[in-house]
């Protein structure tokens, strides 16, 4: 205990230089920590988000306009090994109209019996689902009901106007119908399958509508996650289609986020190296300016282990401050960057877990002790009357 009050003592007598290298292992610190929980954060937001669908999901779309996927191509699909159901849609932007109030959304044409197998936690908020011989009937999701500030666009029960305008051979086209609105879905924050942001009608209805003979993509529920991949690769072999799986999303995101947690961790590796010079420069000088004091603790009985205990006691004492208010200053910046770069997802938290505050003390100890080993033995290894005699 008396060298740690040595130590402390020491580092006491030299303020501004202990400061400024404490300062150093708290910036490396502070990017570990902070980084991490706002990685930690987008991967936990991102898990929950594929919970909502499941991984047992074939997204799939047409490369290009001249691939059309049909009535024949649907059949074909359900027939594949491992395929459970097979959902097909039409899409279109349109403008819907209601109060003399308009939005431009997405328009989804899709058996809505069937949309709980895309998402199982999907529910009404108010009304009734559409029923496929429904002509007349919408569904909306949560964000296309409600205004932005919390207002209704439109209620259950209330007629809604579609509009939609296309180019055939150079020509605008356009296409209006009146619906009413049968039911209104929950917020359900999905972004694989975006129902908040959908205007929904049965599958019947939209291809009258949109004129549609073929399906703008598919949605191939396979009878468990260890068929997804399969299936996908074989609807892409297949029909040369683009296919899209929960999992893909995942590892891409993830591949993201672990390229810029490798540039953080580089940044906050050099941090701390520059932190250990730092620490190889204050405790040297240290040592120069101590050289008699050294040689009177020698003279009075301490040895060279006693002296080299002291010197590194200094060391620790700046890796435990640096780390743990590195790890204060951490998770703040964490909520900062959110603030900063993840305002509109307000449902994106930093996460952190007790692995990250003892990695990153470790680390930063770990820097220390060590930049501390030549200082503290070259202290050591002082002669005593030498260190006696320096002026």
């Amino acid at each position: 205990m008396e060298f740690l009050i040595l130590a402390f003592e020491a580092l006491k007598e030299r303020r501004l230089r202990s400061a400024l290298t404490i300062l150093m292992v708290i910036v490396g610190v502070t990017l570990l920590v902070g980084v991490e929980g706002v990685s930690k954060g987008t991967q936990r937001f991102i898990e929950s988000e594929f919970e909502k669908f499941g991984t047992n999901i074939v997204v799939v779309i047409p490369t290009d306009q001249s691939q059309l996927i049909d009535d024949y191509i649907v059949d074909d699909i359900k027939e594949m090994d491992g395929v459970l159901d097979v959902v097909p849609a039409v899409s279109r932007f349109a403008t819907i109209s209601a109060g003399g109030k308009e939005k431009t959304v997405m328009v989804v044409g899709i058996e809505l019996e069937k949309l709980h197998l895309l998402v199982p936690e999907l529910s009404l908020k108010d009304g009734v689902l559409p029923s496929e011989t429904d002509y007349a009937g919408v569904a909306l999701g949560h964000k296309v009901a409600y205004n932005p500030d919390g207002t209704k666009f439109v209620d259950v029960g209330e007629a809604i106007r579609i509009t939609y305008a296309w180019f055939e051979q150079g020509e605008q086209k356009m296409a209006e119908k009146s619906f009413v609105v049968r039911g209104i879905f929950k917020g359900i924050g999905s972004y694989f399958i975006p129902i908040d942001e959908q205007l929904y009608l049965p599958l019947r209805s939209a291809k009258k509508f949109f004129e549609a003979d073929e399906y703008d993509h598919l949605y191939i529920i396979t009878v468990d996650d260890k068929h997804t991949q399969a299936v996908a690769d074989e609807v892409s072999g297949k029909y040369g289609f683009n296919t899209l799986t929960p999992q893909m999303i995942k590892e891409t995101v993830d591949t993201i986020l672990g390229a810029i947690n490798m540039y953080i961790l580089a940044i906050s590796v050099v941090s701390l190296m520059v932190a250990s010079i730092g620490i190889i420069t204050t405790l040297y000088t240290s040592m120069l300016e101590r050289i008699r004091e050294i040689g009177v603790l020698k003279a009075i009985g301490f040895k060279k282990k006693h002296v080299l205990k002291m010197f590194l006691y200094e060391a620790l004492i700046i890796g435990i401050i640096g780390a743990i208010v590195g790890m204060i200053m951490g998770v703040v910046l964490s909520y900062a960057l959110k603030s900063i770069f993840f305002p509109q997802f307000p449902f994106i938290n930093p996460y952190f877990t007790i692995d990250v505050f003892i990695i990153s003390a470790a680390v930063a100890i770990g820097f220390s002790l060590v930049s501390g080993l030549y200082p503290a033995w070259r202290a050591s290894k002082l002669d005593p009357v030498v260190a006696l005699r320096y002026e």
